[in-house]
């Protein structure tokens, strides 16, 4: 790599903290030539794997910052397994249009009907959604306000 041109490109991008381009940089390069992209073509397709990275790290940050006690998705759960959970509810709330109407969700039966997946579950869909999310069981919500 001996392109003072590509350098310095990668130079500010590193400087803009653009990690993802920075790495694939010469890939991108090589593909656009090949494919005989236009400007901004390639200009699109680099901003998008930013973006994607971005938005993984933060997805991952969110992910851990939620104290989830495990991740469980939607799609895993068996709805078959507990018949009475109304599934079009559940694909209502996984829209997280509650949120945005600040209503509460709460979920009760006896222990092993699945009330902790469908939670978790429903949190990854909120961090999806960019919202800020935080796992609490109704036994650690009383001990914090307790102490």
């Amino acid at each position: 790599m001996d392109n003072p041109q590509l350098l310095r490109i990668q130079e500010n991008l590193k400087h803009l903290k653009l990690t993802r381009t920075t790495q694939s940089l010469e890939n991108l390069l090589q593909d656009a030539g090949k494919q005989e992209m236009s400007y901004s073509d390639f200009l699109d397709r680099l901003l998008e794997e930013e973006v994607s990275l971005k938005q993984e790290k933060q997805t991952a940050l969110n992910t851990s910052l939620a104290k989830l006690p495990y991740v469980k998705t939607l799609e895993s759960f068996d709805f078959s397994f507990q018949p009475s959970i109304d599934v079009k509810g559940i694909r209502e709330l996984a829209t997280c249009l509650f949120i945005e109407r600040s209503e509460n969700v709460v979920f009760l039966g006896p222990p092993g009907t699945g009330k902790t997946h469908l939670a978790v579950a429903l949190g990854l869909k909120a961090i999806h959604k960019r919202y800020r999310t935080l796992f609490i069981s109704a036994a650690g919500l009383i001990a914090d306000n307790v102490s």
